[in-house]
């Protein structure tokens, strides 16, 4: 044990500074409360300068306790990944366990899933963010290990100012093989009802296409805009049956806000809802690979974001058409930059673009 702690000497950090930053654990700066305890905010010094962190404080009756949190310092330490969250340091002191984490401004995907300025574009990076790292746990590039997250929930992923995904939470995670096609470990059932993959919730048998689903479930979130779980005559309901059903029956236009969806290339939504749909298949061997996941939402994405360029470009065709030199751009934003600074039209006039997009 004593080589073990060694090896995070360096993450180390005093719980009186802790208590600094957070003014003792005030409210004033809790901002989430989860299965392991309360998070708080506050600046520090860490091991890789000073800034505004997130402070995961144990709760010894919550459940979780040494094994989930130094799974968790040893997880993060070895893997690292732009789309993962980082581990900034710990504090272990008498009956205090706190996990120090990169500050995620926006909070979790959970709390913006119905937020109607969350464009279909941001939403398809974010997704697309989980994907690639999860894709990376499953088969990191270096190593003989393969990571299974065995919680993958909109709760879990933690967005910063720029809307970028991070995965959090791998205290419950596996670690098995990567050298080969299939990794099975026999493990006591953890997760969260309505994400749980439902052959391992019967069998007790957790594969990494088991992440995959709970991914399906999480993709289907980001495109109906709510959680996957209803709560009504005192008990819980997951809507991933009916979502499946409303695929199959093609009336996604039913589960899909008509807002989002008057926003969205139809390209792209297929591209989308068939990868989501495919993540959700009951057999594993029908479900793809967290690669192929990637390489779909890439698709959708680049669907997309065509699709709103030449929309853009096509209400401003009159005044693109007559600029002098001709306007040259590979994306929305370069078009909205141009047009922002003004340029020269017809014989010498300048159009001055403060425009509201």
């Amino acid at each position: 044990m004593a080589f073990f702690l060694d090896e995070f000497q360096h993450l180390k950090i005093q719980l009186q500074d802790i208590k600094s930053a957070t003014h003792n654990f005030s409210n004033d700066n809790l901002i989430g409360k989860g299965g392991f305890g309360n998070v708080y905010k506050g600046e520090i010094s860490h091991s890789k300068g000073r800034s505004m962190v997130a402070f995961k404080r144990l709760d010894l009756d919550s459940g979780q306790g040494n094994a989930e949190f130094w799974r968790e310092i040893m997880m993060l330490s070895r893997y690292s990944h732009e789309n993962l969250v980082s581990l900034l340091g710990y504090c272990n002191e008498g009956d205090e366990k706190i996990l120090v984490y990169e500050y995620a401004s926006r909070g979790s995907l959970d709390r913006h899933l119905s937020a109607d300025a969350l464009t279909w574009v941001q939403r398809l990076k974010i997704c697309l963010g989980v994907a690639r790292g999860l894709d990376y746990l499953h088969d990191p590039v270096g190593t003989q290990q393969r990571v299974i997250h065995r919680d993958i929930k909109s709760a879990n992923i933690l967005l910063d100012e720029n809307w970028n995904a991070k995965i959090s939470d791998l205290g419950l995670s596996k670690i098995g093989l990567a050298n080969q096609k299939n990794t099975f470990l026999v493990s006591n059932v953890v997760g969260t009802f309505g994400y749980i993959d439902p052959l391992y919730l019967e069998m007790g048998v957790l594969t990494k296409e088991s992440d995959v689903y709970s991914l399906g479930v999480v993709l289907f979130e980001v495109l109906c805009g709510r959680l996957s779980i209803k709560y009504s005559n005192d008990q819980y309901h997951s809507l991933v049956r009916m979502w499946r059903k409303s695929y199959k029956e093609k009336k996604l236009d039913e589960i899909i806000s008509r807002d989002l969806l008057q926003r969205m290339d139809l390209n792209s939504l297929k591209t989308f809802s068939n990868i989501a749909y495919q993540c959700l298949q009951k057999t594993r061997g029908d479900r793809p690979l967290m690669a192929d996941v990637v390489g779909k939402l890439e698709i959708a994405l680049e669907s997309q974001e065509i699709y709103e360029r030449e929309k853009f470009a096509e209400e401003y065709q009159a005044i693109i058409k007559s600029a002098i030199p001709p306007l040259i751009f590979r994306s929305k934003a370069e078009l909205q930059a141009l047009l922002s600074k003004g340029f020269i039209v017809n014989g010498g006039k300048t159009v001055n673009g403060h425009l509201t997009i």
